[in-house]
């Protein structure tokens, strides 16, 4: 667990949020439209449950939300990235949905509710892309159901959410755009910048699948990794907590789940061979 002492995080208030990401600008909670349903209001403190990269991988969003029940949380919010690579698209959508579990959109939403397919591509996801996982985007492209797609729509691209006297942004990649990586080492400069911007203290971005807790001065950028796909060589699930009571506290859990009966729905459902192989490397042998 990783503690802030108390009082040690800045709080500004702002008038209106300013992000945007294409139609979608940040709400503030209590806003119309999804936001924060999940969390309850008035609460002295709060535990609140952190998922990003969920990536259609049901049965990894499935473990986390049963460790997250087991640990007693009081809500829950997303940070987008609920479809491609994985199998599950529009079942981990509607999961979400009927768990209350609301959140902002990222990249790779966006790209499969782009109206035009390689528009989407050049727009939101990697340059050269592999061939692997262009086939893998259209896949998704052509198997999300109008539901999700409206689901999908429903997300800003920001949150804004006060406890405490601080000011906690979640949003995908970055408050300016969705498909921007933060890392650890990224420029303290540039951390400082989009907290300036942002009238953040506390900034929980997704889209890199790796933890991340930073400190920038008083402020701090926080990523929960990637619920169905990581990246940092850790097969298992990874999630956040944040623990409000007597200051600011970050806990990264991970959970696992079963990566080969995921690979074997990615060869079921017709997903290319690789991406099966990106979970379970033996299947298929």
């Amino acid at each position: 667990m990783r503690d802030i002492a108390p009082g040690g995080l800045r709080h500004r208030r702002r008038e209106a949020a300013q992000v945007q990401a294409g139609s979608h600008s940040c709400r503030r909670r209590g806003d119309s439209g999804n936001g924060l349903s999940a969390l309850p209001e008035g609460q002295s403190s709060v535990r609140l449950a952190v998922l990003s990269d969920i990536h259609s991988n049901l049965p990894a969003l499935q473990s986390v939300l049963i460790d997250m029940e087991k640990r007693g949380v009081d809500g829950a919010i997303h940070l987008g990235d609920l479809v491609g690579y994985g199998p599950r698209p529009n079942e981990v959508v509607q999961t979400l949905k009927k768990a209350g579990v609301d959140g902002v959109i990222g990249n790779y939403d966006l790209a499969v509710l782009h109206n035009d397919a390689e528009e989407g591509l050049k727009t939101y996801l990697k340059p050269g892309i592999s061939e692997n996982n262009r086939q893998t985007y259209l896949w998704t492209r052509e198997r999300i159901s109008p539901e999700t797609a409206e689901l999908l729509a429903q997300n800003p691209a920001g949150l804004y959410v006060e406890e405490g006297g601080v000011t906690f942004l979640f949003t995908h990649g970055s408050p300016e755009k969705p498909n921007e990586y933060l890392y650890p080492d990224t420029p303290r400069e540039r951390l400082s910048a989009l907290l300036g911007k942002s009238g953040a203290d506390i900034l929980v971005v997704g889209h890199t699948h790796l933890p991340m807790a930073v400190e920038v001065g008083e402020k701090v950028v926080l990523n929960p990794g990637s619920v169905g796909k990581p990246k940092d060589g850790d097969p298992r699930a990874s999630y956040m907590i944040i623990d409000t009571d007597n200051g600011f506290r970050a806990e990264h859990i991970r959970v696992t789940f079963d990566v080969e009966s995921v690979a074997k729905d990615c060869v079921l459902s017709g997903l290319p061979l690789l991406q099966a192989k990106s979970y379970f490397p033996d299947i298929g042998q």
